[in-house]
């Protein structure tokens, strides 16, 4: 069983969803799930990454399958979802499009209709999705995705990005919109020192249409 690679990003495909990860000599073709695809296609080719892996081979599919995460959380989340019937592996890289703690707490909620934002996900497997999985994804409901994001500048703490947050969320955005714009203005590279000056930003160059 390959839990996790660490090596250099040679390919990345965002097409396929797949990416070579060389490491001792060996490249290893990782599909990586959608809602991590803006994680992977932020570092360079020849970047060392550290992947959480999850390896699938069955009798029914007997071609290996090595897919990658960022974090343990979120490979234990995929773990989880594809012991849905109907919801295998390669159709969750394709469906999981937004941030697993949303995704859980829909499901915790039974949220039908949002869960059907997911690609080839329909009423049908969204009751059973909820049927399957509410009441085991407390945990990863309650995740930031925000943990796992490498903040460029060192005074933005994480404190201050759930602050952005919460302020945005005052002005009638999304909590989804809103975590968006945050992370948004803190990958701009631009020198925001303080929640003043992150509000500014965003509202003068990173509101949404």
């Amino acid at each position: 069983m390959i839990v996790g690679i660490k090596g250099h990003l040679v390919r990345w495909n965002v097409e396929s969803s797949v990416a070579w990860i060389e490491s001792a000599g060996l490249s290893y073709e990782v599909f990586i799930p959608a809602f991590a695809q803006a994680w992977i296609a932020e570092n360079n080719i020849d970047e060392e990454l550290n992947l959480f892996t999850y390896y699938h081979v069955t009798e029914r599919q007997p071609t290996p399958l090595l897919i990658g995460f960022p974090s343990f959380a979120e490979r234990e989340f995929f773990r989880k979802i594809i012991d849905v019937p109907d919801f295998g592996p390669v159709k969750a890289v394709r469906a999981l499009t937004f941030p697993i703690n949303e995704i859980a707490q829909w499901i915790e909620s039974g949220d039908h209709q949002a869960l059907r934002q997911l690609p080839g996900v329909g009423e049908r497997l969204s009751q059973t999705l909820i049927a399957n999985l509410q009441g085991k994804l407390v945990e990863e409901a309650q995740i930031h995705t925000q943990e796992r994001v490498d903040i460029p500048n060192a005074l933005i703490t994480n404190q201050l990005v759930e602050d952005a947050v919460e302020a945005l969320r005052t002005l009638q955005y999304s909590h989804r919109e809103s975590e968006q714009l945050v992370m948004s203005a803190v990958r701009s590279g631009t020198e925001l020192n303080n929640l003043e000056e992150l509000l500014v930003y965003i509202l003068e160059n990173q509101a949404p249409a």
